[in-house]
This record gives C-alpha cells, structure tokens and sequence, in this order.
C-alpha cells in the first residue's frame, strides 16, 4: 500500500513540474530597475505576448520586481499595464497617510502644516526615509496575497519561476530570493536608500534597493539554466538625469553599477534597451508613453529576437496554480505593541478568530490600524497549524508619538504668519493627542488641548481647546477704510465628533470666551461695548469631498454652522448665528474646470460684534481684505479654471483663472421680499482673473480684482485690488 502511495505522489510532482521535452527552448527574462522608467518593461511584455514568445524564467529587481512579479503569478501583460496606468502613483508614493484615509477632522488637522518632524522626550529624531512605501505594500497584498498562498511560498511554485534581488544592509550582501511572501520581497527590492524605508522584518535581514549592487540582475538565471535569455534595461542616459532625490538615487546607482551593467549585459543574448532619455525616475504620470517606448524598442529587437529562436520551440508551459481552500483562524494576536493598548485597536480588526481566513478583509485590517496614525509600519503573518487552521499575527511597528509641527504662510493683508505646534499622541495608550499650539502674525495665538478620534466603538471623536488669540480688522465706511481694531478672545471650547463616514462629520460642543475691543476713535464704534461674553452651545456639519485639501481640482466642500450665544450662561445677548455654504468644483474637460460657490449667512437678535461675517480680499474679488463686516451676507461666487502646464507633479498644475462674484448684506427680508424694487447697484460684483497653484510649502495664489464696474459714475466706484498669498493656512482663528 505504502509503495503505490509513494508511486502515486511521484506522478502528481512529475505531472506538475511538466519538464521540457529536447525540441523545446527556455527563456529567461531579467527585468532592470529604474523607478518609473521600468515601467518600459510592460511594454517588453506586451510585445513578446503578441509574437507568443513565452517566458519560462524570470530574474527582477526594483520596479522590475513589481513588474516581473506580477507576471510570475499569473497577471498578463494588459492587466499590468491597466494596474500600472490606473493607480495613482503620486499618492501611493507620498510621504503621509492619504487625507481620505482618515475621518475628517483628523484629516484636516495632520494637513495644516508643511515641516513634521518627530521627537522623544523633546529630543527631535530625524526621519530615516521621506515615504513608507505601506500604501505600495497595501497595493501589492490585495494583488499577490492569495496567489501566495495557493503556492506554498515558493518562488518555483508559481506560473513562471521567478528570483528577486535585493541588499542587506546588515551584511552589504546581495540576496537573491526565492520564496516567502512574494510581495513583501518586492518591497525589501524597490526600497530605495534615503527615498524609502527599508525592509525591516524580512528573514534575510534589513532589505533595500537591489539596484544598490546589482542594477541589471542577469545572472541569477543562472540557477535555471535557460537556453536563449532576453534582458530589458531601463536607465537614465543623456542630460536629462532629473534632478529630484528620486532622480538622483537612480542615477547614483547606475553610476555605481555601471562595470556590473556591461558585464550582465554579456551574459545576455538580447538586450532591450528602451530609449527612455526624455523621461525622469519618477514620471509615473507618463506610464503610457514610458510602456510604449518599451514596446518600440522590442518590435526593434523581434528579427533579432527570431535569429535565435530560429529552428527551436520556445517552451510554453508553465506551471498550474490551484486554488487552496482557505482555513479557519484558530486565533489572531497582534504583535509590536509597546504604548498603545490592544482595545485602543481591537475594534478596527474585524478578522475573527473561528472565520474562514479572507486576505482582502485582513488587508483592510492593516489599512484601518495604518490610517489611524499611531502605526509607521503594519504587515500580517500566517503560522499553518494543519491544512485547515492557521493563526493570524498582525506585526505593527509604532510612531515616535512625538510630533513637532512647523507652518509659515504669507498673504498681502495680514503679511507673514509662523505656526508651531507642540504635540505628543497616543497618550496612555488610547489615541488621544495633547498639543499646544503658538501662532505668531495675524492672529497671534495659544491654545494648549486634547484632541482624539474613534475613540470608541463607534466613530466618535472630541476636542477640547482653551485659547487666546488676538486678531487686527480694519474697517470701512461705505466703501472707504477708516482705520484698523484689534479683538482679544480668551475662553475655550469643548467639541463632540461623529464621524459619518471618512469625508464627513456632525460636530456639537460648547463654545465661551471673553472679548474685548480696541477700537479707534469713531462715532460708530461708540455704541459697541469694550468687551462682551460669548457663551453657547455649537453645532456643524462638514463634507469635504475635495481630490486635495489645500490645492482642489475636483470635488466639492459643504458646510453647516450653528451657533447660539445665550445670556442664562452669562452671554451679553441671546442671539442665533447661522452660516452655511456650498463649493463645488466640475471638471468638464481636461483644460476646463468650472468653480461655483454660494454662501448665506444670517443671525437672529443682537449677536456679538466678534462673531459678525468678514467679507472681502482672497473671498470676495476686487474688494479690500474684511471690506464687508456684516450681521448677513448672501454671496455667489463663480469661474472657470484652465490648468495649463505642471510644476511640482500632475496634480498640482499651473491653473489660470477667470473669477467673478456677487453679494448682497442687506437683511434678509429685504432680499426675499422686496427683489422688485431691487437694482443691480444694490449689489457689490467684482470680477478678476489670476493664477493658482500648489508648492512644497503649498498654494500659491495671485489674484487681479475689479470692484463695482457696474456701478456709475465707474470713475467714482470702481476700485482695484491685488491678492498675493502662499502657504498652507493652519490658522484656527481667521
């Protein structure tokens, strides 16, 4: 019985490794690295796929190894390239957590600054790398995980045998590996020394760029022994090396691996070389033109190619993939944690002990523990106890949960602003943050609070915030500035958040200050106090469905505010103060972008001076900064956007654009009912035109206004205005 049992086994693996027979010839296939420009190599296979050339090795390292990975596990060539051309690199390569991968007050919070930099005990730590890669790695599980797993870890196991090169920082070796979690090796292969975070949980050490050693892996399908092997190289030439660090690691690497280069070019029989000198390392936005230039430099190759192959069968068998049932989680523990506590996180893991394993609901496990800030790294292990259990380990590498927080901005009405926030999170182990924050300019500002988000089992987050800030306003009469006054407000507030979901909030809270005015010499100002309580109860709604929080090309931003002051808690007056607003961005076509806006505002008794609407500058065109400060406002804005050309990546072109706006601060009554004895004079328009775009240290705005062009005589109403602003606005008072 044993022997027919063993024979029967010798069988099923003869079957499955399917060896060639003597008329039939193996190719190897060795795929460079070279950031985006390996992207060429989808164009290598879409060629070779067409002429039915098969591949029965294949050698990667870098973006070769994504590449070459996913074809290795079964993915064809028009499936990598619709992956390829679809994802949206400049997200997935920046260097923090995606603004709509968090709940929205968090969102807004971790984007108002542009220098972040950790500490310990106040002590500042410098970051080892500018991009995790996590969000690479999230991409890369939901495409690799399962296939890995009906392989056995094996490199061999897969539709094409493949090997992976990477660098051990430890021992300064070149690894060449061959199983494993495929993804997790492509990961330790395309982390690119001081761009990107190695790999620190591999088995064969600590893990970075393969292209550190060795740029152009020919030789580790050696271990195959192919017949004829075809290489694809991708790397910079020419002048046009680029100039970012992205740039410049890739070109450091080619230098330094030239020698290594033309010798793996030998060992070669073809070498495809696509002409990639009008690309940069990091111009994923241009993959389709990239593939194509890897497809005309193959069909170049095809007679060279055939020479070879001719008289021979290139093999065309591969390997049989067979789908494994997957197993029960006996149970499932998570590993790293050293501050935060286990029930801070065990809600955003819906993977449970007694189900049957689902890689895509595990990797939104990872994706929820990593979007709430508190984790650098997140990755999972599986420990087989049978065919039909398995425990499930979720490794998390904490933050240094100290942040420094640095913004500066700039704008021509209220001149040069510096932000600093000091900040310590994850404290006891909850998730909570406690900051203090100093703003020096216009306003001045402190606040010292607490702040936190899904706190519990279901998405509910608050704030708490004592404040002091001291703003200056100017003021106009008719038109006319009169001078400027300055507001002081000392108080706080306290803020309940439920998430409606991760681009939404309802927020209701307590608000109470003191402020007190200094006011210049003017009869208006006579009947104003010197200073007043504002104390009552607010409430918000927020959605904020914008591509960019500071730099929007698409999406829109709907708001609702509350707020009600009330004299039994010590406010001067009762008073109902209601703002509300609609921004909605169309993207019509490609050039064309259309802007509209609307904005009510109203108040009901005598609401506080303080918490009057300030209209004017950068939200009303052609009119002076605060020109307008009313008890109402009704104002429509509208334009159009034309991007014309990209500075600092695809999504942040240079937008040209033509603007124009209309408002009314009469009483609302007045509006509604008496619209037939109203003229257009009774409105303020102002038009304009001007230019936006974003910046490493964020927007950038430059706006030309015309006031009151409708009105006559124009020699007496018309005014001009010019609106300079840069920089992220991380102000809280405004």
């Amino acid at each position: 019985m044993n022997r027919v049992v063993i024979f029967i086994v010798i069988c099923i693996i003869c079957l499955n490794a399917q060896p060639l027979s003597d008329d039939e010839t193996s190719i190897g296939l060795t795929l460079s690295a070279g950031g985006a420009l390996g992207l060429a190599h989808i164009g290598v296979l879409k060629v070779l796929e067409r002429e039915h050339i098969p591949i029965s090795y294949v050698s990667s390292n870098s973006m070769g190894a994504i590449i070459g990975g996913l074809y290795a596990a079964g993915y064809n060539a028009a499936q990598i390239e619709s992956i390829a051309v679809n994802l949206d690199w400049e997200d997935l390569l920046s260097p923090s957590i995606l603004h709509t991968t968090r709940y929205l007050p968090k969102s807004q919070q971790s984007h108002k600054y542009v220098f972040r930099w950790s500490h310990d005990k106040f002590i500042p730590s410098m970051p080892t790398e500018i991009i995790s890669l996590q969000q690479v790695e999230f991409v890369l599980m939901r495409l690799l995980s399962k296939i890995e797993y009906d392989t056995d870890y094996s490199f061999d196991n897969f539709k094409i045998p493949i090997r992976v090169i990477a660098v051990d920082l430890v021992s300064g070796r070149r690894v060449v590996m061959k199983g494993g979690r495929l993804d997790q090796a492509v990961r330790g292969s395309i982390a690119m020394p001081a761009v990107f975070a190695p790999q620190t949980k591999a088995e064969d050490g600590i893990l970075v760029d393969g292209g550190v050693l060795q740029y152009f892996p020919v030789d580790p399908l050696d271990e195959f022994d192919p017949d004829i092997i075809i290489a694809s190289l991708t790397v910079l030439r020419g002048a046009n090396t680029g100039r970012s660090i992205m740039d410049v690691v890739s070109r450091l690497t080619n230098i330094v691996g030239f020698e290594d280069i033309e010798y793996q070019k030998t060992l070669a029989d073809i070498v495809i070389e696509p002409d990639l000198s009008q690309f940069s390392a990091q111009d994923y936005a241009r993959a389709g033109e990239i593939i194509k230039a890897g497809e005309e430099a193959t069909e170049a190759q095809l007679n060279a190619i055939r020479t070879i192959i001719a008289g021979r069968t290139p093999a065309a068998i591969y390997n049989t993939i067979n789908e494994k049932k997957l197993p029960y989680i006996r149970q499932i523990e998570v590993d790293g944690l050293e501050k935060t506590r286990t029930a801070t996180i065990r809600k955003k893991i819906l993977t449970q002990a007694g189900m049957s394993l689902d890689f895509n609901l595990l990797i939104d496990d990872l994706a929820r523990l990593y979007e709430t800030g508190l984790f650098k790294h997140v990755d999972y292990e599986l420990a087989s106890l049978s065919e039909d259990t398995v425990d499930v380990l979720i490794r998390v590498d904490e933050q240094a949960y100290g942040f420094y927080l640095l913004g500066a901005r700039y704008d021509n009405a209220n001149n040069a602003t510096l932000g600093l926030e000091i900040g310590q999170s994850n404290i006891f182990g909850i998730g909570a943050c406690i900051r203090a924050i100093m703003h020096l300019g216009d306003p001045n500002e402190y606040r010292v609070g607490i702040t936190d988000t899904k706190t519990f089992l279901i998405p509910l987050g608050y704030e708490i915030d004592l404040f002091w800030n001291s703003i200056d306003r100017s003021f106009y009469d008719m038109g006319s500035w009169e001078g400027d006054y300055n507001t002081d407000c000392r108080g706080g507030m306290a803020e309940l958040c439920y998430a409606w979901t991760e681009q939404s909030c309802f927020n209701i809270g307590m608000k109470a200050h003191q402020a007190v005015y200094r006011l210049p010499e003017s009869p208006f100002f006579d009947t104003l106090p010197e200073q007043e309580w504002v104390i009552g109860p607010t409430y918000n709604f927020e959605l904020n469905h914008y591509n960019n929080p500071h730099f929007p090309v698409s999406g829109g931003k709907y708001r609702f505010d509350l707020f009600i002051t009330l004299k039994k808690l010590g406010a001067r007056n009762d008073a109902l103060k209601i703002d509300a607003s609609i921004e909605q961005l169309f993207p019509i076509t490609s050039w064309l972008i259309a802007d509209i806006g609307v904005h009510v505002g109203t108040s009901a008794g005598q609401m506080a001076w303080a918490e009057y609407f300030h209209t004017g500058g950068a939200d009303f065109i052609g009119f002076g900064h605060e020109e307008f400060t009313t008890a109402y406002r009704l104002k429509l804005n509208f334009g159009f956007d034309f991007p014309l050309f990209s500075v600092f990546g695809k999504n942040n072109p240079i937008i040209f654009q033509l603007l124009a706006n209309i408002a009314s601060f009469a009483t609302p009554d007045s509006v509604l009912f008496d619209w037939g004895e109203r003229s257009l004079e009774d409105f303020e328009i102002g038009v304009g035109s001007g230019i936006r775009t974003d910046t490493p240290i964020g927007p950038l705005r430059l706006i030309f206004g015309i006031g009151n062009l409708h009105r006559r005589p124009i020699s007496d109403n018309i005014q001009y205005r010019l609106y300079f602003s840069v920089g992220k606005d991380f102000r809280y008072t405004k």
